[in-house]
């Protein structure tokens, strides 16, 4: 079995993969991730072990709980990735991204990709047809704008994320609610018909935590599995089982 560990910023995704079946799912907060991984070794035969993180890699406690699995590091130069990486200081491009940017190519084979992420952060990674990787663009996500108009002013709420269909808001709360929507929508359809102009055809993949939020309102859409990012760290330990 192939145990991939997901650590965003609000919250760690455990997924135990037999191959391309994805077995067991379970969400959990960062401090109770090591008590749970350690059930897991004892538990369920894990050859393989595979983290992306944003916060702490975790390096040395998982080659105590699993001194015999092979563990893979995203961190390590000679990683194999299914895609040529032209970020200009290849290392700093996220851990989640890489294996977002790997899930698309092993979903969407020999297509133009453009993988969105909606989560603390919107990210959006661009991969084409030949498997190069073109680079991506960073905004704030939905709860990190709704918090910086908390606090970097004196008077407006914290809100969090309501579906209002009007253009015009008649409160303070529905017009956070109609600028923080409509911004999001408003940048997402932009960078999408500015990269049409130098690439027509490519698929629009949406993930994350709050894509459902999206549902509906970007033309031509595919919404992924929640666990996407997963399957393409499961993805990249196929790529490095037996090297």
């Amino acid at each position: 079995m192939n145990l991939v560990i997901d650590i965003g910023n609000t919250s760690v995704k455990l997924h135990l993969f037999e191959n391309d079946e994805k077995v067991i799912s379970e969400t959990l907060n960062e401090n109770t991730l090591i008590a749970s991984i350690t059930t897991l070794a004892v538990k369920y035969s894990i050859q393989n072990v595979i983290i992306s993180s944003v916060t702490s890699n975790y390096k040395i406690e998982l080659s105590k709980i699993f001194r015999n699995s092979n563990l893979y590091d995203l961190s390590d130069d000679n990683i194999k990735l299914p895609f040529i990486n032209s970020y200009k200081n290849s290392g700093s491009l996220g851990q989640d991204r890489v294996a977002l940017i790997s899930s698309a190519v092993f979903n969407y084979q020999n297509h133009n990709n453009l993988v969105i992420d909606l989560g603390t952060c919107i990210t959006y990674d661009f991969i084409d047809l030949k498997g190069l990787y073109l680079g991506g663009a960073i905004s704030p996500g939905i709860t990190t704008r709704y918090k910086s108009l908390n606090q970097n002013t004196s008077n407006l709420p914290l809100l969090e994320f309501e579906n209002i269909e009007k253009i015009l808001g008649l409160t303070t709360n529905e017009s956070i609610q109609i600028g923080v929507n409509n911004g999001i929508i408003g940048e997402i359809n932009h960078y999408i018909s500015t990269l049409k102009k130098s690439y027509p055809e490519f698929n629009i993949i949406i993930t994350g935590g709050d894509s459902i939020f999206l549902l509906n309102k970007i033309k031509n859409a595919i919404f992924a599995d929640p666990d996407f990012l997963a399957t393409g760290l499961n993805y990249i330990i196929k790529l490095n089982e037996g090297d």
